[in-house]
């Protein structure tokens, strides 16, 4: 009878020893994957910091300085967020003064190549002739200086404003290109409307423009 029950415990035995394992191995199992995704995941910020400044240089000139609410550093993707915020002044090579500031609700930076592409509420507004562009994404391209769009934009300068998708301008807003003009508003020189078109850009006051089919193109 004694060796039917002992008989009888070994599977017991077993079986509670196979379920503890199972449990423990699950158990080590999840923290070493939480471990895993903290330290080594591209979807991890290698490092977070708050009201940043960031500069783009060129040898000794500085391209553009960026301010946030804060930014995220993601070195597997090579890439910076910015969030809570972000200002951006970017400056003329020549005379390194301050060309224009742009702001926007966040930014993506690639490290790699140091273009960015800022998103929400985006608002750029030049220094001296304070021409203004709105839309809801621009990007840099920091190689060419070059900030263009393909979205929506709303350009409006001491003379007239401007209404289109696609643009391409320097970082002074003096020579631009909307690539689809919907809209034109002349203004005067108290800035009230006195003529508007559509479909197709005219040239415009006090400016030099280059017009092809909805295409208009700006130098001041």
């Amino acid at each position: 009878m004694l060796n039917q029950q002992n008989m009888n415990w070994k599977p017991l035995k077993y079986w509670f020893a196979v379920i503890t394992l199972i449990f423990c191995t699950s158990s080590c199992e999840r923290e070493s994957s939480a471990g895993l995704i903290v330290l080594e995941t591209s979807d991890s910020a290698t490092h977070t910091s708050y009201n940043p400044v960031i500069q783009f240089m060129d040898s000794s000139y500085m391209r553009a300085r960026i301010r946030a609410g804060w930014a995220k550093i993601y070195d597997k993707r090579a890439e910076t967020l910015l969030g809570d915020g972000v200002q951006v002044e970017f400056f003329t090579k020549p005379e390194r003064a301050l060309a224009s500031i742009l702001t926007a609700d966040s930014a993506r930076v690639d490290d790699k190549t140091k273009n960015m592409t800022a998103s929400g509420n985006v608002v750029v507004v030049a220094n001296g002739s304070m021409t203004t562009v709105k839309t809801s994404v621009i990007h840099w391209d920091s190689t060419r200086h070059v900030l263009h769009s393909p979205a929506f934009v709303d350009i409006r300068s001491p003379y007239e404003m401007l209404q289109g998708y696609g643009f391409e301008s320097d970082a002074s807003l003096r020579h631009y290109t909307i690539f689809k003009v919907t809209g034109q508003t002349f203004l005067s020189p108290n800035g009230e409307p006195i003529s508007t078109t559509s479909g197709t850009a005219v040239s415009g006051m006090g400016t030099s423009a280059t017009v092809s089919s909805s295409t208009a193109t700006r130098s001041q």
